[in-house]
């Protein structure tokens, strides 16, 4: 079986086990990923809502922290990032999108902002969503960031519309959340996994755990033809033969497959 297919067997099934809680199935488990049915022990949450929770208007509730980041911790230390590629329902979704994102690329204008080097920059602004609108807000203010959250309108909001027509009820925040919703989508359609490089506070919580992990993609790059196949396979956008235990890497694989000389594995230690 082609390595590519088996991640994506491996994403189909942790999406459905993402979704026990919606047919009643409490495992109690908070899986390390952005998505509304995270948390099987919860109608609706994820680890970001359990850390919103911890500092939520100066309550400090320790365990709604420590439980959500000892969790990422676990398979931050032994997979790095590779949640993102391997389990997170978000990434399945991207990975639907990535062709006609791959489209677009080609387009002149999109080559040549792609280019510009404050491209790398951008990729901060998920530790600072991470920081700001998941800490900070819901330290001063309340929720912000799970309320106006695209993947929560997603997963959330249009399947209680679907299932309970004439119900639901829309709060003060839902005209803001469905233009964040549809700029999500533009995004996703337009830039390769678009939402993981810049704007994901759950991938900003698992870049740094590459640098550490006990499992990474290492390159030898001594025998390296510069043919940049492994660069342009990547979803990523990363410069593959140059990166060591990059924080954006998500571990998917492409590289490794695509590697004409076979210079490019996965490595543990």
């Amino acid at each position: 079986m082609k390595f590519q297919l088996k991640r994506l067997y491996f994403q189909i099934i942790l999406f459905f086990t993402a979704n026990l809680g919606a047919v009643g199935l409490k495992t109690g488990f908070c899986y390390p990923f952005l998505y509304c049915q995270a948390c099987p022990a919860a109608t609706s949450a994820c680890p970001l809502r359990a850390l919103e929770n911890s500092v939520y208007k100066q309550s400090f509730e320790w365990r709604f922290l420590v439980y959500p980041l000892l969790i990422i911790g676990f398979f931050g230390i032994i997979t790095g990032r590779a949640i993102c590629g391997w389990a997170c329902p978000i990434g399945l979704l991207q990975r639907g999108t990535s062709r006609v994102a791959r489209k677009v690329k080609k387009h002149p204008i999109a080559q040549k902002l792609g280019k510009y080097r404050a491209e790398k920059y951008l990729r901060y602004i998920k530790y600072m969503m991470l920081i700001g609108f998941v800490f900070l807000t819901s330290l001063l203010i309340g929720f912000i960031f799970t309320d106006i959250c695209p993947v929560g309108m997603l997963v959330g909001t249009i399947p209680i519309l679907i299932l309970n027509p004439g119900k639901f009820v829309p709060n003060y925040f839902f005209p803001v959340a469905l233009v964040i919703f549809i700029l999500f989508l533009v995004l996703i359609f337009c830039i390769e996994r678009g939402w993981c490089r810049y704007f994901c506070p759950v991938g900003a919580l698992l870049g740094p755990f590459n640098k550490v992990s006990m499992l990474h993609i290492e390159v030898n790059a001594e025998g390296c033809l510069h043919c940049n196949v492994c660069s342009y396979s990547c979803p990523m956008g990363i410069d593959v033969p140059t990166m060591h235990r990059d924080p954006e890497c998500i571990l998917c694989g492409k590289c490794v497959t695509t590697c004409p000389e076979k210079l490019i594995r996965f490595k543990r230690t």
